[in-house]
């Protein structure tokens, strides 16, 4: 892609189709500062988001789970859904995610779904 948006360098990764730009109806800044940002990621029952990336890793807080599927966000091809709403694991559910390429996500659940995400824009701390 020429935009850099699936290369494997999240930093040339285009900035029009950061979540918060190119989705703004399911990603809602809720705290930033030099180190991290906080999303409120919500998708409604039946929805399916826009193509974008997030180019920072991050922690999710699934407070709210649905049955979700990811897509690439340059071929459509379904990407592996884990999570609830696959295995009825026990909420809050927390996963940690290396930066991820451009991709959508469809709910196809009757119910909503909901998270926080914690994006590091230096990296994961270290002790």
């Amino acid at each position: 892609m020429s935009d850099g948006s699936h290369s494997s360098d999240p930093s040339s990764w285009d900035p029009a189709l950061d979540a918060v730009a190119a989705a703004p109806e399911n990603h809602i800044v809720l705290h930033e500062d030099e180190s991290i940002r906080v999303l409120s990621v919500r998708m409604a029952p039946g929805e399916t988001g826009k193509v974008h990336h997030h180019r920072f890793p991050s922690v999710v807080i699934l407070t709210n789970a649905a049955h979700t599927r990811d897509f690439d966000g340059v071929t459509g091809e379904a990407w592996q859904s884990t999570g609830p709403g696959h295995n009825e694991q026990a909420l809050p559910f927390v996963v940690v995610l290396e930066p991820q390429p451009v991709h959508y996500v469809e709910n196809v659940d009757t119910k909503p779904s909901h998270g926080i995400r914690i994006e590091f824009k230096n990296g994961f701390p270290t002790r």
